[in-house]
């Protein structure tokens, strides 16, 4: 997968999606230093891919009906995570989405911050693998 700055990417997770903006790569690392712009829980666990992404389009159709919950991430801590469980982002209902909680702001920082928190440190404890370096050169490089 090739990522550019700038660039929409996601991560699955159990429930949730948390889509960040690319803001550099650093390839020899297979890293990707990200900043978090939304976060959706309440994609139902085991779907499909294409399930769940026909859940996040009905949530923009009508998301007075929708049982997702979306966080603003603005302005939470920027991330460095491993390159190779980003996805690409190729849907329009991400934009969507933002202009949506853009035009209804919700105050609550820090209850956004707690569950991007929430979604990192369960992500991490479960995927545990992706966040070992495999030789000690790697750290030098």
């Amino acid at each position: 997968m090739s990522v550019v700055p700038s660039q929409i990417l996601y991560l699955e997770h159990g429930s949730s999606r948390l889509y960040v903006e690319a803001i550099q790569i650093v390839s020899q690392r297979r890293l990707c230093w990200a900043r978090p712009t939304l976060l959706i829980r309440g994609l139902p666990e085991g779907a499909t891919s294409a399930k769940r992404q026909d859940m996040i389009s009905d949530a923009v159709q009508s998301p007075e009906q929708s049982s997702l919950k979306l966080y603003d991430l603005e302005g939470c801590p920027d991330i460095i995570w491993p390159l190779t469980p980003f996805q690409l982002t190729y849907d329009l209902d991400f934009f969507s989405l933002i202009v949506q909680l853009k035009l209804t702001p919700n105050s609550d920082t820090q209850h956004s911050s707690r569950q991007l928190s929430e979604f990192i440190h369960s992500f991490w404890k479960t995927h545990t693998d992706i966040f070992r370096f495999t030789s000690a050169s790697e750290l030098s490089s």
